[in-house]
């Protein structure tokens, strides 16, 4: 019995997880999958020579060359006459999985290193409750961290679902495989790796840092005649999008804040406003167990583990370098959450070993806190962010539909002109969207009494009203003034003969205001079904908006498109 409910409780955060993805997937593409996957398809026909592929491949995306992103995006329309982005994310999830079975093994294989000196490198047998058996128990707050919707933007971003969820997934790969004693393979892989994301060319490095480690100098070698050809390549022509200067990040201040954007991003699952330095002090105390293990060469006990928390805070300090402008909150953005959720996780499972190695009486006490603490994590984030999930895949219908019928997308900054080049994509065949039905997308009436909060006002445009196939569409974006927009609650009346009746409404970002930065999640669209009360040429609209505790309502009249 107890062996049924330890199966069911793992297998419950990782079936959510799937599911969700399975659901919410959605083929159409999101802002920098335009540059990246849209652009290179639609060019990648006047490349006639290898070297013109190449160079397509490589060409960057802000700081990255997303070179495994085109590659997929390509093999699926050779495969299937066009490209579909849900299998963007369909990748990304099954990269996903790769790290968690990597996870498990890497606490189940011995180092064959060790093996050969006599010297058990994995959990104990004179550990009872920590040994193969009884792993389950003690894997539990990994599955329930990375399965988690903190993360919500990789599972559903192509090309983030990918990249971002692929870097460390290979990084892993090819430190298990080194520690399998399978270096080819680990060489390989570390080398598609580097093609992945910006933290894909820290693999190479780490596995020769590894082997020299472990006193294996012939495979340094071998790496090292690998790695500098590769990263040689991987530089040609690179361009820093910003950069601040070695000099200024070396100013004390500089230095310290540099620390707390680090710390602040490792510690980020736990990020609330109410306590902004609970992050920093989970992200510190990490970085200080990272340092314990190095004295203790834990990379002697399990390299795979010890390396991939190396990868893991070296990509922190990556993007905190990236970032050195901002303050602690930008780290917390949700593309990079699977980041920090592999990081925990990696960290945990280092914490139990030790525990175990050292036999510390209070093990199974600290492993079921962990189970607690790790389900409550999953429990709350799966129920806060799932509206967001719902939202993100709206967006992509909405945007869907502007696009189809009447040539615009939002969702996209408009200097990369993504209408024109999705349409261009189209054309030729490559990419074959459903035709999204307004009945399906219709606006549902709502009881609704607009109530604003003292000295708020709207603001708004409205930059479409049409008469569609029975229905009057209305769209455009609306804030309470003066307030940060996020996911906010949008409602159009119109006023009939007997009185204003309100409307729910579409959501969809806006990345082609001015302040797309602020106002990016103020879109939306109605879609409301004419009656022959209906006047549509001059019907008087209404438009009220809820952010969080703010409201603001205007009535308003909009002249009919022509």
């Amino acid at each position: 019995m107890k062996r049924w409910v330890l199966m069911g409780l793992a297998l419950l955060p990782v079936l959510y997880y799937v599911v969700t993805v399975l659901t919410y997937a959605y083929d159409f593409p999101y802002m920098d999958d335009y540059p990246t996957v849209v652009d290179f398809l639609n060019r990648l026909p006047t490349a006639t020579t290898v070297g013109q592929k190449v160079g397509l491949l490589m060409e960057q995306n802000n700081f990255h060359r997303l070179v495994l992103v085109k590659l997929i995006a390509w093999l699926d329309v050779l495969l299937t006459g066009s490209v579909d982005f849900r299998l963007l994310q369909y990748v990304g999830l099954a990269l996903l999985l790769l790290t968690a079975g990597l996870l498990w093994q890497s606490m189940t294989t011995p180092n064959p290193l060790l093996a050969k000196e006599g010297t058990s490198a994995t959990l104990p047998n004179e550990a009872p409750s920590l040994t193969r058996r009884g792993l389950g128990v003690v894997f539990l707050p990994a599955l329930f961290l990375l399965f988690q919707f903190q993360g919500w933007n990789i599972a559903f971003w192509g090309i983030v679902a990918v990249s971002n969820v692929g870097a460390p997934a290979l990084a892993l790969l090819a430190f298990w495989l080194a520690n399998r004693q399978q270096p080819v393979w680990a060489i390989g892989v570390g080398l598609v790796a580097l093609f992945t994301n910006g933290n894909g060319i820290l693999v190479l490095p780490l596995l020769i840092g590894g082997w020299a480690m472990q006193g294996r100098w012939r495979w340094v070698l071998a790496t090292l005649a690998v790695t500098l050809p590769a990263l040689w390549f991987y530089f040609q022509h690179y361009e820093n999008p910003a950069g601040p200067s070695l000099g200024t990040l070396l100013r004390p201040e500089k230095l310290m804040h540099l620390l707390a954007l680090d710390t602040a991003f490792l510690g980020a699952l736990v990020y609330h406003p109410a306590v902004a330095w609970l992050p920093i002090a989970l992200g510190s105390s990490t970085l200080l167990w990272m340092i314990y293990l190095l004295l203790i060469r834990y990379d002697r006990t399990n390299p795979t583990l010890f390396w991939l928390l190396v990868f893991l805070h070296l990509s922190g300090l990556m993007l905190a370098v990236n970032r050195i402008q901002n303050d602690t909150s930008i780290v917390f953005a949700s593309r990079y959450r699977n980041i920090t959720a592999l990081h925990i996780a990696a960290t945990y499972l280092t914490v139990v070993q030790v525990l175990a190695q050292r036999r510390v009486r209070w093990q199974t006490a600290f492993v079921g806190l962990a189970v607690l603490g790790t389900s409550g994590l999953w429990g709350v984030s799966n129920w806060t962010y799932h509206s967001k999930i719902v939202r993100f895949r709206e967006l992509k219908q909405t945007d869907n539909l502007l696009w189809q019928r009447y040539g615009q997308i939002r969702a996209c900054a408009p200097q990369y002109q993504p209408a024109s080049r999705l349409s261009e994509l189209a054309q030729q065949g490559s990419f074959r969207p459903e035709m999204p039905s307004l009945t399906a997308l219709q606006s549902q009436p709502i009881a609704l009494t607009p109530a604003t909060t003292p000295g708020d006002s709207l603001q708004y445009a409205v930059d479409l009203k049409r008469v569609d196939s029975g229905f009057l569409v209305v769209s455009g974006w609306a804030k309470v003034a003066g307030r940060k927009a996020n996911f906010n609650d949008t409602y159009v009346g119109v006023q009939t003969s007997g009185g204003w009746q309100y409307y729910t409404t579409l959501f969809h970002q806006r990345l082609d205001n001015d302040d797309s930065a602020n106002d990016k999640d103020t879109g939306f669209t109605a879609i409301i079904p004419l009656t022959g009360k209906m006047d549509a040429a001059s019907l008087p609209l209404a438009i009220f908006v809820k952010s969080g505790r703010f409201s603001a309502f205007k009535v308003l009249k909009v002249d009919k498109d022509k």
